[in-house]
């Protein structure tokens, strides 16, 4: 009876241990929800930025001041 009491109490120990763990994790997850609830959204990217839009931009060429435009 005794040796199932060792086990039992070694047992308890190996699974306070990982409920310890378990327990700081959903801490951890419930702080960082906390967190991104109440901090401000982004703003939105006006239309025509961004990845989705890199295939309609059109590169334009570069005016360069010339000296016979002056004259």
């Amino acid at each position: 009876m005794k040796e199932q009491l060792v086990r039992l109490e070694r047992v308890a120990g190996e699974l306070n241990a990982w409920l310890l763990v378990i327990a700081v994790g959903l801490t951890v997850l419930d702080f960082t929800v906390l967190v991104a609830r109440y901090m401000p959204s982004l703003p939105t990217p006006p239309a025509g930025t961004g990845a989705a839009a890199a295939g309609q931009l059109v590169a334009q060429p570069i005016p360069t001041k010339t000296p016979e435009a002056h004259s």
